[in-house]
């Protein structure tokens, strides 16, 4: 009788846990599936109250926007403000925090979260050489993406490092490799069909952000970073009606991890016809360095009518630096006559 008292103890303990590691599993597995921005809604709607954000219609999704209104009486227009591909709100470098800083100027300004990128196996070289142009295939397991990734996903991952250690040490892998961006995160690889796609769901997201803000006059900025800011400016090369409501471009940190995507950037940016303010640090990565230099180079060759490259001198992007970045969006829009 003990025996089967005991036993019967142990199996509702087993099924207990059983049921535990099922639901955490269950829970992993939702997280995995949920989009970017659907993710991001979430944590929206779980850390906001439901009046400090407003929902908009995105096509078939339903998107937040953080939207702060000018402090002035009279408002000298809406700034936009966009991170970079897969850019959480709160991280420290994302210019999301410059927003605070802008309504006490006159600007009503609206922060857009970032959109989520379909990246590929992480694939991590050193920085290519301006003297040999020689790059050393390395695969890397990648620290900063999710932990908890499909099966599949893992098996081609492992197989695209395997198949990377086999290569020659000469071989280029320009458009399927990424560089490190700093010392503690990767750019995967990715595709050319990704951008496409993605440059599709940023102007979508664009089109819908700047419909809403239509009724408050003045100018229209729009302030990104990374991916999304050469995505936006290869969208203002373009001059459909959108892009014909955003008057300037600041941006910060610009670049495609493709290689020769990214040695387009400077002429995409020369080629502009509004005003752009160009933030760059030592922080950027080292796609973004490869072509800071060519950027104002080619804004000068080109005769681009309003372009400056600003410097963010000191320590990495933080409270004290978002200020810093406000007070030359000032100085940019006053320089411009705004």
């Amino acid at each position: 009788m003990a025996m089967r008292t005991t036993l019967k103890h142990a199996f509702a303990s087993f099924s207990v846990g059983f049921v535990l590691v099922s639901s955490v599993v269950s829970i992993d597995g939702a997280a995995q599936s949920a989009s970017f921005a659907e993710l991001t809604s979430t944590d929206m709607r779980n850390q906001l109250h439901s009046d400090q954000f407003t929902l908009i219609d995105v096509g078939d999704n339903r998107l937040p926007i953080l939207i702060s209104l000018s402090e002035q009486p009279i408002t000298k227009g809406v700034i936009l403000i966009i991170g970079d591909a897969d850019m959480p709100l709160g991280r420290q470098d994302s210019l999301s925090h410059v927003a605070k800083y802008l309504p006490s100027i006159g600007w009503t300004t609206v922060v857009m979260p970032s959109l989520g990128l379909s990246l590929g196996p992480n694939i991590a070289l050193p920085i290519e050489s301006s003297d040999t142009q020689a790059v050393n295939d390395k695969a890397v397991d990648n620290k900063d993406s999710n932990n908890a990734q499909k099966a599949n996903e893992d098996d081609v991952a492992i197989a695209v490092a395997e198949q990377a250690s086999k290569n020659s040490i000469n071989e280029k892998r320009e458009d399927t490799v990424a560089h490190r961006i700093n010392s503690s995160s990767i750019v995967p690889a990715i595709s050319e069909a990704a951008l496409v796609v993605y440059s599709q769901e940023v102007e979508a997201y664009l089109a819908a952000t700047l419909t809403y803000m239509e009724m408050t006059m003045g100018h229209r900025i729009v302030v990104s970073q990374g991916i999304t800011a050469a995505t936006i400016t290869k969208l203002v090369i373009d001059r459909d009606a959108l892009m014909q409501q955003i008057d300037t471009l600041v941006i910060n940190n610009p670049y495609w991890p493709i290689r020769k995507l990214n040695n387009k950037l400077p002429m995409l940016i020369a080629q502009t016809s509004i005003p752009v303010l160009d933030l760059v640090s030592q922080w950027d990565n080292s796609w973004s360095k490869q072509t800071e230099r060519t950027r104002r180079i080619k804004a000068r060759t080109e005769l681009k009518q309003v372009y400056r490259q600003a410097d963010i001198i000191g320590q990495p992007l933080d409270q004290i630096q978002m200020q810093y970045i406000a007070g030359q969006i000032k100085g940019w829009t006053t320089y411009l006559g705004w």
